[in-house]
């Protein structure tokens, strides 16, 4: 059983994301950080964690606005989310543009939870406070989440139970677009904010 931190702080810097400016990052494959908090694995009487239900788009994500491509990065974290809590990646991936490198980064990792036979446990991922700028209109935009994730729990098909990461606060920096009926993520960058 390797250790699952569910956000992943590394640069993965998409060429869109390069153009649409304002974030950091190196052109590497994305990395996941170290575990913070360990724990004894501990069984538990139901080593299955109960996955959450898939997330339902809000309506303003039906415009391309400044507005909808908010609700487009706030509802791709809560497919984030569904994907380890489910084992799904692919209404995940149904929202990604083929060249976005961190959703098929997201992709592996909850295929690599699934072939080893654990999975995930923690609180959704929350924003606290969000921003996009229209960098073409109707078309591309840029959105920045600050999101506030709690600790996070590895399950083992017998249930020994580790802590993984303690949680923290990490910035999602989007490059999206809007193809005419919806959104596409095209790049992330991620960034932890410093406590």
């Amino acid at each position: 059983m390797r250790a699952v931190v569910r956000v992943a702080v590394g640069g993965v810097v998409g060429a869109v994301l390069v153009l649409v400016g304002g974030c950091t990052g190196d052109d590497g494959p994305p990395t996941r950080p170290t575990s913070t908090v360990t724990s004894s694995p501990t069984p538990t009487s139901d080593p299955t964690p109960t996955p959450m239900a898939l997330p339902t788009p809000p309506t303003v994500m039906a415009e391309p606005t400044t507005d909808g491509a908010i609700a487009a990065g706030t509802h791709f974290v809560a497919l984030y989310d569904y994907a380890f809590s489910s084992g799904d990646a692919g209404p995940l991936m149904a929202m990604s543009a083929e060249g976005c490198e961190y959703c098929g980064y997201v992709r592996d990792q909850v295929q690599e939870m699934v072939d080893g036979g654990y999975s995930t446990e923690a609180d959704p991922l929350r924003v606290v406070l969000s921003d996009s700028t229209e960098i073409r209109e109707d078309e591309w935009f840029r959105v920045q989440l600050r999101v506030e994730q709690g600790e996070v729990t590895t399950v083992a098909a017998d249930g020994a139970r580790d802590v993984t990461s303690a949680g923290g606060v990490v910035d999602f920096v989007f490059a999206i677009s809007w193809i005419g009926d919806g959104w596409r993520v095209e790049a992330v960058d991620l960034a932890e904010v410093p406590s």
